[in-house]
This record gives C-alpha cells, structure tokens and sequence, in this order.
C-alpha cells in the first residue's frame, strides 16, 4: 500500500554555519558597510581641526613711502614692515566646537553599527525566504512523486476497466500544475539569490547552495526584556540621542557668540639712517583687537532662538524615533509569537491528522471505498499544509531576525 512520510524539520550544526557564514562574508565584503567605515575615519580626523586656532596671517609691507622719489631713507617715518596676526575666538568657542565635531564621529559610528545590523538582518531574511523556497521545491517535488504513483494507480484501474478515463487526466492535469509551480519557485529563488549574492559583493550569477532545514525554537525571552535592549543598545536611537547633545552644544556656542573674538598683531618695521644723518631706529608695533557683536539683536540673539528651538526639534524627533521603534518591535514581537502558535499547531495536531487522512484515503481508493477525486483532494490539502508550515517557519525567523536588527543583539543561533 502507498504512504506518505512526513519529513520533520531537525537542525544541525551545518546549517547555523551556513547562515553564520554568509553573514561574516557580507561583513566582510559589503561595499556599502566599507564605504560607512570610511565615512567614520573622516568624521574622526575631522575632530582636531575643529577645535584648532584660525591660521595666522603674516603681512609684508612698505610704510610711509614718499611718492615723489619712493626713497626709504628721506622721511623719518617710512620703513618695511613685517607683521604677524593671530585671531583667538572668545575662550570655550573652540572647545564646543570641538565637542561638536567629537559627538558627529560618535554618531558616525553609530549609523556605522546600524548599517551593520540591517545588513545582518537582511543576509538573514533573504536567507530565509530562500530556505521557504527550498523547502517549497521539496515539498512540490515529493508530492510530484506521490501524484504519479496516484496516475499510474488510475491508469491501471482505468486499463482493467474498474476506473474512468477523467481520473487519468485529472492526475496528469495535477501533475502539469506542479511543474508550473517548480517552474515559479526557482524564478523566485534566483532573484533571491542575486539579492543575496548583492548584500555579499558576490557575482549576480553565484549560485547558493541548498539551505538546510532549520528546526523551530520557540522565543521565549519576554517583551520588555527585548524593550530594554532596544533602549539601551539600539544605534540609531544612540544616534538621534547624540543629535540632542549636539543641539544642546550649539545653544551653548550660540551663547558664546556674543562674546568678542580677539586679534592679537605683532609687527616689526624697519627704517633706514635718514638723509640729514639722523637715526633709523627700528619700530616694533603691537596691536589688540575686538570683534564686537554690535547688532547682537539682530544676528546673535536671533541665531540663539534658533539653535534653542532646534534643541526642542532634535527632542521630538529622538521621542518620534523611540516611539516608532518600540512599535516596530511590539510589531515583529507579536508577529513572532503568533507564528510560533500557528507552528505548534501545525507540528503538533494539522499535519499529523492531514497525513493520515492522506494515507486513510489511499487505502480507501484501493479498496473502491473513495473516489480519485476525494484522493487528490487529500493529497493537495497535504501539500498546501506542508507548504504553510514551512512558510511559517521562515515567516517566524524572519521575524526574529527583524528583532534582532531593533535591540542590537543576536537571538537566532
């Protein structure tokens, strides 16, 4: 008698180490994440310069020429003249700047971290979605194999005369839909592979080797554990964190602004002996300078309103973005725990009791207890049954792997 046997999903060291590696090549190798790493190396040696002084300025000139004979050594006051400037902002205008530049590479370094983690969960979801296709191929090819022992059944039974003609094309019709879907399903695989192959700096055409089967794991760490580490890890929360620091900064420079800036000039003029025989001593000059805000109510205090309502803004915006987080991970928290409940019932009781009534109604159609029509329908309930269940199980870890990219820390192992 025919029968069915349902493959279980089991896990195995090899396929961690599959999905382990294709993540360490992404990144390893994703031009995107290098392109980043480059971008924080920048934002780093941008932090000096902003705290340094403005170049000095050095300035020759001529004083005091005589037009009419351009001679050095005909008016006591002519000479040439070697000048050194040195503007110095207000005490703390550095500093701030400097704190400014400083909280730009940490930030850098954190949109760096979340780039790293959407990628992670990217190889991750993309990965899964393969595995659902593969183990659709599976699942379509198996049932193939079962279809036509089914059409050779009716085609017997049709030959001997105890069958119809119309169960015959009925299996052969069956079996030319599960070609048409083989035919979808490894479309769909290669545009995931090149995907995958796209977050991997791979060739387009790199073809990835068949997933392995995972097994299901229930998730049992509870919500507001994952809700902390949202807070306390997520980085582009770290990142818009740093953009209220940094308004907090510009408000304090803003302050500094109505303070005069100074310029400090040293110069040295050197006179040639007279004409008339009279001295030539040298001069030396030095000069102390104030940039003062006069029209302060026009520009620096309008600027410092500015800068504070730019605090509140980055306040809101950091309340928006945690907001939104936590809702994503609610979201995918929900979705997951869901999943894990539909799996459950699959393994434990649909599939079981849908592969006994299969086998139920094998019997029964060898026996002429049912018709070819009741043992195709039992074949496909199987089938679709099979094919949620594993779309399940890729739905559930894609979810997991969504969670992971929100609290910054690996679930799937």
């Amino acid at each position: 008698m025919l029968t069915i046997l349902l493959i279980l999903i089991s896990v195995s060291f090899g396929q961690q180490q599959q999905l382990q590696n294709l993540v360490e090549r992404a990144l390893e190798n994703n031009p995107a994440l290098k392109a980043r790493g480059h971008h924080v190396q920048a934002a780093k040696e941008l932090i000096d310069p902003a705290g340094a002084l403005p170049d000095p300025m050095i300035s020759l000139g001529l004083m005091n020429v005589p037009s009419n004979s351009f001679a050095f050594n005909q008016e006591p006051m002519s000479g040439k003249q070697l000048a050194f400037s040195q503007a110095i902002p207000f005490p703390g205008k550095l500093g701030l700047k400097k704190k400014l530049a400083e909280i730009e590479a940490q930030k850098a370094t954190d949109v760096q971290g979340e780039l790293e983690l959407q990628i992670i969960r990217n190889v991750k979801q993309t990965y899964f979605k393969i595995f659902d296709l593969d183990r659709a191929i599976e699942v379509t090819e198996r049932n193939q194999t079962v279809l036509k022992n089914f059409t050779q059944i009716a085609q017997t039974r049709y030959t001997v005369g105890s069958g119809i003609q119309q169960d015959v094309l009925k299996a052969q019709v069956e079996f030319a839909r599960f070609e048409d879907r083989l035919i979808s399903l490894q479309e769909k695989r290669a545009a995931l592979n090149a995907k995958l192959n796209a977050l991997l700096n791979l060739p387009q055409d790199q073809a990835l080797e068949k997933t392995e089967i995972w097994s299901f794991e229930a998730n049992d760490i509870p919500f507001d554990t994952l809700k902390n580490r949202l807070l306390k890890n997520n980085p582009i929360l770290k990142a818009w964190q740093k953009n209220t620091e940094q308004s907090a900064v510009r408000v304090r420079l803003a302050k500094k602004e109505l303070l005069p800036d100074f310029t400090f000039t040293f110069a040295y003029t050197q006179r040639e002996v007279l004409q008339s025989g009279l001295g030539g001593n040298d001069f030396l000059s030095a000069v102390v300078g104030l940039k003062i805000p006069l029209y302060f109510w026009k520009k620096q205090d309008k600027q410092l309103q500015a800068r504070r309502f730019q605090k509140k803004e980055s306040t809101e915006q950091f309340n928006d973005i945690k907001n939104r987080l936590l809702a994503s991970l609610n979201d995918a928290y929900q979705r997951a725990q869901k999943k894990a409940e539909l799996i459950q019932l699959y393994q434990a009781t649909i599939i079981p009791q849908a592969s006994q009534a299969l086998n139920s109604a094998i019997a029964s159609y060898q026996n002429d207890q049912v018709d070819f029509l009741t043992l195709l329908n039992n074949l496909m309930v199987l089938f679709n049954y099979e094919r949620e269940y594993y779309r399940l199980i890729s739905e559930y870890y894609q979810q997991l792997a969504q969670i992971e990219y929100l609290t910054a820390k690996q679930i799937i192992k």
